[in-house]
């Protein structure tokens, strides 16, 4: 019990104190933001295992430790798939992007007052306007926004500025060029994800399966989930299960990501 209480009280410390984050951005008056997720998440987990340590043995130690690993194991597959899905999204505004400064600047427009223009409604070009308003160098911006996980296409688009600068060669038919073969990736990348999808699925349902085991054992009048939660054996079986499961859907995830998110 007072190890518990000692990990709880330290694990209330880091959630108390703020990340620099945070203590930035509310001493220059914008949004405050919550406390990391994944702090949270590790205080929380440490503050279960420890205190079920001290309170539960046996077989049943074991268990909280699978049920806190497959949670663990969850949090981690819903980040990563908010993070692909993040990349998605950049790249299809890069697309985008690409397609109306094309556009305006076929219609004759100049750069300048292009990038002031989609600034307003895309924040990661606000940078690249301000020197553009400025005269400063609007390729070195635009290579500072193409360091963002799915925004690469800016850095070719940063090249064919500083050519455009330097020769004077026509920027809008460079743009529509680089919009085509932006756009052919992204259809690429949409079939292989289409294409990855039934793996994928198939891989979370063979996970989820067993359990589906463990209803018709009830149903036929046995009690498997009292041999899988009171037993050193079937504690042992369910933990190395459970590790196994989580496993293959790591392994699947692993490999539909690499295929739908080359680099």
């Amino acid at each position: 019990m007072r190890l518990a209480a000692a990990v709880s009280v330290v694990a209330a410390m880091l959630l108390w104190r703020p990340p620099g984050r945070w203590l930035l951005r509310h001493r220059l008056g914008r949004r405050a933001v919550e406390v990391s997720r994944h702090r949270v998440a590790a205080a929380g987990v440490a503050v279960v295992v420890l205190s079920l340590a001290g309170q539960v043995r046996g077989p049943r130690l074991v268990l909280a430790g699978t049920v806190v690993g497959i949670g663990v194991f969850a949090v981690r597959l819903l980040g990563a798939s908010r993070r692909h899905e993040l990349v998605r999204r950049r790249r299809a505004e890069v697309a985008e992007v690409l397609g109306l400064l094309a556009a305006e600047l076929r219609a004759g427009l100049l750069p300048v007052r292009t990038l002031s223009g989609l600034a307003a409604d895309f924040d990661f070009l606000a940078p690249a306007a301000r020197a553009a308003d400025l005269g400063a160098d609007v390729p070195a911006a635009l290579r500072e926004a193409s360091a963002a996980t799915g925004r690469e296409a800016l850095l070719e688009v940063a090249a064919a500025w500083h050519v455009a600068e330097r020769s004077g060669a026509p920027l809008a038919m460079v743009l529509g060029r680089l919009e085509d073969a932006v756009r052919d990736r992204r259809e690429v990348e949409r079939e292989v994800q289409a294409g990855a999808g039934p793996a994928r699925a198939t891989g979370r349902l063979m996970a989820v399966l067993p359990v589906v085991g463990l209803g018709l054992g009830s149903g036929m009048g046995g009690d498997p989930v009292a041999v899988l939660t009171t037993t050193w054996v079937g504690v042992g079986c369910l933990a190395a299960g459970c590790a196994l499961a989580c496993l293959g859907v790591a392994w699947v995830e692993r490999i539909a990501s690499a295929a739908e998110m080359p680099p």
